[in-house]
């Protein structure tokens, strides 16, 4: 799917999508022409990543839950 379809069904806008690329939280898959084509799967990660972004949790969090260096559980104790 397209930025533009992703930014309707989540209502997270481009720029807040584009971020998370940034910081290596989202890596969409490629067309040959260049273009970033989202998957369900990376859907399912936007809706996670705001889902923790409302809970509090920092990017660095989020990337440490991502990479399975600290456990889902131990980073909302921690923010609580």
């Amino acid at each position: 799917m397209t930025i533009k379809e992703l930014e309707t069904r989540l209502g997270i806008d481009r720029a807040t999508v584009r971020y998370y690329e940034k910081e290596g939280l989202l890596i969409p898959e490629r067309k040959r022409n260049g273009y970033r084509d989202y998957s369900e799967d990376d859907a399912a990660t936007l809706e996670k990543i705001a889902l923790l972004r409302q809970l509090g949790l920092s990017i660095e969090m989020i990337r440490a839950i991502q990479q399975g260096q600290m456990p889902l559980g131990l980073a909302l104790e921690r923010q609580a």
